[in-house]
């Protein structure tokens, strides 16, 4: 047996381990020269920050361009990943299985506070679980001054009306009966429920502290049971109610989109993250 006959088997072998090599690398490729769209959307929580970090993204990769795609919600944002329809999805709850079978996967960012919040001229600084339940169930419907009291409600399919009933099994209760009750506004996105926040007179509700900050709301944010969702202008980690804020990406990856997600783990990123209503884990 001639030398390149005995090494034939081993080359065959080292074509295939190189072969499989090559196909297991990621879809993604470094971002080129030209220019490159990364569309993104999902729950409203993060749209405020994410414009925050694009703005400085866009200072490293100017040929990139970044659409938002507006009022998705976490679920209709995953359903476009997979889908194809976005390059990255934004996401306040975990994957399901359903999700991780279909390909998605998700990296976790931060973790912002669930806060209740009135409007600046509400005359009350602090709120109690107790009184939250007195409030959505109807009985207390005052503030001090004697002005009327207006809870604003989440769809009760929603991650924020989810957490509220969360609270405890009274507070479930407390919120099924506002949901029942006429005449109370419910507010489809985020973005709504903070504005009717803002301008409904002595309106009160739940929202993030993410769109509080990154928006620059007219909002007051109230310390729930004496526990305060800020420190030192900071999201407080001690702080119990809070809401995991994820990248959801699919089986096909873009460029951008990798390194967006790598940008805001980044020292700047992590910093506008901070800056703007998340602790990070």
């Amino acid at each position: 047996m001639s030398y390149k006959e005995a090494l034939r088997p081993w080359m065959t072998w080292l074509k295939h381990c190189i072969l499989v090599g090559i196909l297991a690398l990621p879809l993604a490729v470094p971002l080129q020269a030209g220019a490159e769209e990364l569309k993104m959307g999902g729950t409203g929580s993060a749209h405020g920050t994410m414009r925050l970090l694009a703005n400085e993204f866009l200072l490293k990769y100017p040929q990139v361009t970044i659409k938002m795609v507006p009022n998705l919600g976490s679920g209709g944002g995953i359903k476009a990943v997979l889908s194809g329809a976005i390059d990255l999805a934004l996401s306040s709850r975990p994957l399901t299985a359903g999700e991780r079978q279909q390909g998605a996967s998700a990296i976790e960012y931060g973790r912002t506070p669930l806060v209740f919040v009135v409007g600046t001229k509400t005359p009350v600084d602090a709120i109690s679980r107790e009184e939250l339940i007195e409030i959505y169930a109807g009985s207390k419907v005052k503030w001090p001054d004697g002005s009327l009291i207006r809870v604003v409600l989440r769809p009760a399919n929603d991650i924020d009306a989810e957490m509220v009933k969360n609270l405890s099994p009274e507070m479930r209760r407390a919120v099924a009966l506002a949901e029942a009750r006429p005449g109370v506004r419910v507010a489809q996105t985020d973005q709504i429920t903070a504005d009717d926040l803002e301008r409904i007179p002595g309106a009160v509700g739940a929202s993030s502290l993410s769109v509080i900050a990154s928006e620059k709301r007219a909002l007051k944010v109230l310390p729930l049971d004496g526990r305060q969702p800020l420190l030192n202008n900071a999201a407080n980690p001690a702080y119990p109610h809070v809401k995991r804020m994820f990248f959801v990406i699919g089986l096909k990856r873009s460029a951008a989109a990798e390194e967006f997600m790598s940008f805001a783990d980044s020292p700047a990123g992590r910093k506008i993250l901070i800056a703007n209503g998340h602790w990070l884990p």
